[in-house]
């Protein structure tokens, strides 16, 4: 933390200490100009609880004071900070081979921390993880300062060596080799340093329930009122499964989730703005109910547990995710609402961290290098799509002589080298396109938060943080297909006087399907692509479950796993449908007997290998992470082995085993392409039958 304009540190020993510091940190950003953080020593004392002080580095108060003979203001500094903090405080010491004045500075921290009772610890100051990290500091420290490396280094801006770095406790012990208290120090404070993953979930918002009623007495309330609007009579697969899915949700404590959506949604069709839930959450029964996803999961035969389970992540239940998709230019009166109804204290949207692609990484390195803005954009711009390592791959095998770029010279060199290193790293903080973070309490209290350009504020932890945190997200995004339809049929009443719906156009039209098959699909939701229309004109899909089929079909992961053909060939008849073992022709019959959806490779671990639902979910969830592949290897490898187990012929189980491995990074959610199926149709039935309106809310 920067602290009346000099850094210090502040660790967590406690969960209130962690609030405290998610606290100051959130004060720091917010009430600071953007990108220059920083706190009067005032707001640091008050939020002292369960925080274990470090008196910060060289360019701290503490160590100035005492390089500047200021003896005095240094005890009392030092003293007042003791006193604060009940004694939770380390006079911070730094050696990096740097001069004799340091050593120096280190003795007189050494004998002030001794003059006061206060213990000192051996600390670094780490800026980069190991060695290789320097030069990639050292660019970036020049970036920063808008200036080259050359100028950086004459002027002084970078570190004088290579000491910043990560130090093992080897080299921390050769350090300090006579000091040793200093490093029994830094032990017994991280000894007495504690951290939960749990700290970080904010409390949910509180719905507000009638007198003496709860949120679930209120979701099972309105769940059921919403039923007889969809159903008319709620028959008994209907009420077996509101049962299973609300018992789910009372156990898991999600029931305000579902109503704070619920709200959101209501509020959207108060205004007569278009809005559907998509994704995972189409899976749910209680969402379908009310109002906030349009397909009927009971009907569709849908697995819940898709969406939510019971199954425990690290100690946490899996949060929730409901997208909900808005007509674009609507969407921010949504926002706003969520916004005034919660206060900004309590919300903000979640943090997005863009990584460096090659172009970026191109274009910063050779500006901090010196090169001709010219220079660095004709490289860059031939490099689009590639990452920083194979961006530097292509310059020395291909650009530079194409381009007459100098391999020889020194910083070229050095560009090459740099990209190498710059895979992953992060460039900067964006905003999610809609995801939402409700608290009950401070949100900055639980997750640093940042003001936007905008004045609205977001969280500095992304949406895979907040995946792993359990944190549940409230996603409120933008849709243009929304917004081409509602101004369709804006259109087409006007002109008619007949209001239409999304839901209620008739979904067997001839005409719409005709021109489908032709492949005239060009302006409409989701098939509209070369590779979609070439399918179409094969597949030609006479209903509605075949339009689900063709958004999840034409994707990475059945094109990768070789599905596409086999299914074209097998639904046009000129292949027969075969099934690897009997028992899959129920879960795999509706898609010719290619597993498409990630709900079927669910069903699948539960009819043959004995899965529970919860456990199903958990193979799922390794099924998307390609990029963990000794996880997603286990998990198929433990189904093998559970369906040999329970009769299941060794090669037919390879071969299953095989097929959801092809797709397994890319498998779609059957739900999200039914959600995505009703809008394509929507405006291929508007092609179809109103060209004129079609257009007008296209342009």
């Amino acid at each position: 933390l920067l602290v009346d304009g000099y850094p210090l540190a502040v660790l967590a020993r406690t969960q209130e200490g962690y609030r405290n510091l998610a606290g100051l940190i959130s004060e720091a950003r917010l009430s600071s100009p953007r990108g220059h953080p920083s706190l009067p020593v005032s707001s640091l004392l008050r939020r002292a609880a369960g925080l274990h002080l470090l008196t910060g580095s060289p360019t701290g108060l503490l160590s100035t004071l005492v390089r500047q003979e200021r003896e005095i203001e240094a005890r009392r500094t030092l003293a007042a900070w003791k006193e604060a903090f009940e004694g939770r405080v380390a006079v911070e010491v730094q050696l990096h081979c740097v001069s004799h004045t340091e050593r120096l500075l280190a003795e007189e921290l050494i004998r002030l921390a001794g003059h006061l009772g206060v213990p000192w610890v051996a600390t670094n100051e780490p800026r980069y993880l190991n060695d290789s990290g320097r030069l990639l500091h050292d660019l970036f420290t020049a970036l920063r300062a808008g200036t080259d490396i050359v100028s950086a280094t004459r002027r002084g801006l970078l570190l004088p060596n290579g000491e910043w770095r990560l130090k093992s406790s080897a080299e921390m012990a050769a350090a300090f080799r006579d000091k040793e208290a200093g490093l029994e120090e830094s032990v017994r404070i991280a000894d007495e340093c504690a951290f939960e993953l749990q700290w970080l979930r904010p409390p949910l918002p509180r719905f507000p329930a009638g007198p003496g009623q709860t949120e679930d007495g209120l979701l099972r309330e309105l769940v059921h009122a919403g039923g007889r609007e969809r159903w008319g009579k709620i028959g008994s697969r209907e009420t077996a499964q509101i049962d299973h899915e609300l018992s789910v949700i009372q156990r898991v404590g999600f029931a305000g989730f579902f109503l704070q959506m619920w709200d959101a949604v209501r509020f959207a069709r108060s205004r007569g703005i278009t809005c559907q839930g998509r994704g995972s959450a189409a899976n749910s029964t209680v969402a379908f109910c009310l109002g906030i996803t349009a397909v009927d999961p009971v009907r569709e035969n849908l697995l819940f547990e898709r969406f939510l389970s019971e199954a425990r992540t690290d100690g946490l239940t899996e949060a929730p995710d409901i997208d909900v998709d808005f007509e674009m230019h609507r969407r921010e009166e949504v926002l706003d609402y969520v916004y005034r109804r919660h206060g900004r204290e309590k919300a903000a949207l979640t943090g997005m961290t863009e990584t460096f692609h090659a172009p970026s990484a191109v274009q910063d390195l050779m500006r901090v290098l010196g090169y001709p803005a010219e220079a660095a954009l004709r490289l860059s711009k031939r490099l689009h799509g590639r990452t920083p390592s194979e961006g530097a791959e292509m310059i020395q095998k291909e650009l530079a002589q194409s381009t007459g770029f100098n391999l020889t010279e020194p910083r070229a060199r050095v560009l090459l080298s740099a990209l190498r290193t710059m895979d992953g790293l992060p460039r900067m903080r964006a905003t999610h396109p809609g995801g939402f973070v409700l608290s009950s309490g401070l949100l900055g209290d639980y997750l640093p938060i940042e003001p936007t350009t905008m004045g609205r504020t977001i969280l500095q932890f992304d949406k895979d943080d907040l995946d792993e945190i359990g944190v549940p997200k409230f996603d409120f995004l933008g849709l243009g297909g929304l917004t081409a339809v509602r101004l369709a049929f804006d259109a087409i009443q006007l002109r008619t006087g007949k209001p239409l719906d999304l839901y209620r156009l008739p979904q067997d039209d001839p005409e719409t399907y005709a021109m489908i098959a032709r492949g005239d699909t060009l302006g409409t939701f989701q098939i509209e692509s070369r590779a979609q229309i070439a399918s179409l004109v094969q597949t030609r899909p006479e209903r509605l479950y075949d339009l689900v089929v063709q958004v999840a079909l034409i994707r990475p992961g059945p094109i990768q796993a070789r599905f596409v053909h086999p299914y074209t060939r097998r639904r046009r008849g000129l292949e027969p449908v075969t099934y690897a073992h009997p028992a899959l022709e129920a879960i795999l019959e509706r898609t010719c007997g290619i597993p498409i959806f990630q709900e079927q490779a669910m069903r699948i671990s539960m009819v043959l290998g004995g899965y529970t639902a919860a456990e199903s979910d958990e193979l799922r969830r390794a099924m998307g992470s390609e990029r963990k592949l000794p996880r997603l290897l286990a998990a198929l490898q433990g189904l093998r082995s559970r369906m040999v187990g329970r009769g299941v012929p060794a090669d037919t189980a390879e071969k299953i085993v095989e097929d959801l491995r092809s797709f397994s990074n890319y498998g779609f959610p059957e739900s999200h392409a039914w959600s995505f199926a009703l809008i394509a149709y929507a405006t291929a039935w508007l092609k179809a039958n109103h060209p004129a309106e079609f257009l007008l809310g296209l342009l």
